[in-house]
């Protein structure tokens, strides 16, 4: 692995398409540069960027089954028919079946004809089960949505058909050689045909789309209902919590999302977050870094169904103690996570510098913790990272992947050793008898080493070259305005030449600067550098991403020294 040279390059543009839009909306050059190489190439698109307008969004019927989908749950509230909703277990699926059961609420509908399971990934699985049908046929539900699941569970879907109950599959995960044909309706992006701005919604998307659709069939029948732009702050958690590209209709709904939470107007258990992570101001990093990993807290503990309990309580007194369990779920995990790494490093598990990859495995290790173990070895080591929970015949581990490896696609050579595995190119889940693990475990690095050994130089690309005694903090600012920054919209980055005047170490092993700008001063977080470097002062050059700081300023994050 230290034979990959890393090199940094600067992304080229247009110039003259930069001074163009610079021109024509009157934004500085570099906020230009940074629109054009995200594709914001014409002074229209630029604009609709910087400004986006809920008036924008797609309409949701640009759905083939919207329709049906919409007019079917508008016929079910109508006549108060029991209502079954089976979500996923993370911050997507949460949000989705809790925004589904408070636009329900809001209509008026009794709360003790809404059946709704968040179900224990330790425990139940991924997607709607048997026993989820069973239990809403005998409470008389004529309707299940799915929210953040369900394009996959063919055989679940038929058996809810044979009992009279029509499913509505709201959904965006990829999906099998075809769709569930016995499913009443689908609701799924990869649906539409036609090129949309709809590309890539998130669960929480998708049944934000079914609610506005069925609004519009509510309100023809005179019923009147929220309007869901009322519940883009819950949205919004889900849309980034998935990790989806902030582009299209995301980055509208995340930026109205955000907005609500910041003037702490929205949802009253998001609110209570909010507080107990001590923000001031609430940016799309915040909600990553703060308030996300606590709504996964519940889930990661074995009882996920507390965080959709926070986000569809009305009591404030009950919001209070929710949030208070929450907390301690949130303590909970970050001691499982250091614990389990502290297990790896005794006994060295992590430590052989000859492998390209890492296995590390343990009995009963929290399922739930697995991923963030294996993020937070792979950032100290930059190797593919699986982390492996025993319980007794079964195994099941969580993997994280280097940006230049698809661990999909070493998963798909191993996959005759595995019971089950799935992901996405740098995060991925397994399943095998517990009794094959040293056999993954050598082919597992077999195959990385395959793939990673002729890789001799990656090339990463920042925005520009910045001086930062020559540039004004107002300069800076200006490009705030390219909030929500997420997947798909990445915090602008620099090589940075600047001249350090003051440098300390802050926690346990982070590198604080502050470099001169030429109205004042900017601090510089190098995360993990302490050990690497001293502090120091003086002329330096680092590559270094844009961020709002938690004292309604900003402030550089360091990625790299030169």
């Amino acid at each position: 692995m230290s034979r990959i040279k890393v090199t940094w390059r600067k992304r080229e543009t247009d110039e003259n398409l930069v001074e163009a839009i610079a021109k024509e909306l009157g934004i500085s050059k570099l906020m230009s540069k940074i629109l054009v190489a995200r594709g914001q190439n014409l002074p229209e698109k630029a604009y609709k960027f910087i400004n986006p307008k809920i008036e924008h969004a797609e309409k949701p019927f640009i759905f083939p089954d919207m329709k049906k989908a919409a007019s079917r749950f508008a016929e079910a509230i109508l006549k108060k028919e029991p209502i079954a909703i089976f979500s996923d277990a993370d911050a997507d699926g949460i949000s989705a079946a809790a925004i589904i059961h408070n636009f329900l609420t809001d209509c008026g509908f009794p709360k003790e004809k809404i059946i709704t399971r968040v179900p224990s990934r330790d425990k139940e699985g991924y997607g709607l089960s048997n026993e989820f049908v069973q239990e809403s046929h005998k409470k008389g539900a004529k309707i299940i949505i799915t929210a953040d699941c369900g394009i996959r569970n063919h055989f679940e879907i038929s058996y809810a058909k044979s009992l009279g109950i029509d499913v509505i599959v709201c959904d965006h995960h990829h999906m099998d050689y075809s769709i569930p044909s016995d499913a009443y309706a689908i609701l799924h992006p990869k649906t539409i045909q036609e090129e949309n701005s709809l590309s890539f919604l998130s669960g929480a998307g998708v049944a934000f789309e079914l609610l506005a659709g069925t609004r519009v069939y509510l309100t023809k029948y005179g019923i009147e209902t929220r309007r869901p732009r009322n519940y883009l702050d819950i949205l919004s958690i889900g849309t980034i919590g998935d990790m989806v590209p902030l582009i299209g209709d995301n980055r509208i709904f995340v930026k109205y999302g955000v907005e609500i939470l910041s003037q702490r107007t929205g949802n009253l258990g998001l609110r209570s977050l909010i507080e107990k992570a001590n923000l001031k101001e609430v940016y799309t990093y915040d909600l990553q870094m703060k308030i996300i990993p606590r709504i996964n807290s519940s889930g990661r503990a074995g009882k996920p169904e507390v965080s959709f309990y926070l986000l569809t309580e009305s009591n404030p007194q009950r919001v209070s103690e929710i949030s208070e369990e929450i907390e301690a779920a949130n303590t909970w995990r970050k001691e499982k996570v250091q614990a389990i790494i502290e297990e790896i490093e005794l006994l060295g598990l992590a430590d052989d510098d000859e492998k390209y990859s890492i296995v590390a495995y343990g009995e009963d290790w929290p399922e739930g913790v697995l991923g963030l173990v294996a993020a937070r070895i792979l950032e100290k080591k930059g190797k593919p990272t699986c982390i492996v929970s025993i319980r007794g015949n079964e195994a099941r581990g969580s993997i994280r992947s280097p940006e230049f490896l698809n661990i999909v696609g070493v998963l798909e050579k191993l996959s005759p050793l595995l019971r089950k595995y799935g992901g996405h190119a740098q995060a991925a889940g397994i399943s095998l008898d517990s009794s094959k693990i040293q056999e993954f475990e050598k082919l597992f690095e077999i195959e990385v080493r395959k793939n990673i050994q002729n890789i001799r130089e990656i090339i990463l690309e920042y925005d520009d070259i910045l001086s930062l005694d020559q540039i004004r903090n107002e300069t800076l600012k200006e490009l705030l305005k390219l909030e929500p920054f997420g997947e798909g919209n990445p915090f602008p980055s620099f090589l940075i030449d600047c001249d350090i005047v003051e440098s300390k170490i802050v926690g346990d092993n982070h590198l604080k600067l502050y470099a001169r700008t030429k109205d004042d001063k900017v601090s510089i977080i190098a995360f993990g550098y302490a050990r690497k470097i001293q502090p120091f002062t003086g002329k330096a050059k680092i590559i270094a991403k844009l961020r709002p700081s938690h004292i309604e300023e900003i402030e550089f994050e360091a990625i790299d020294f030169i």
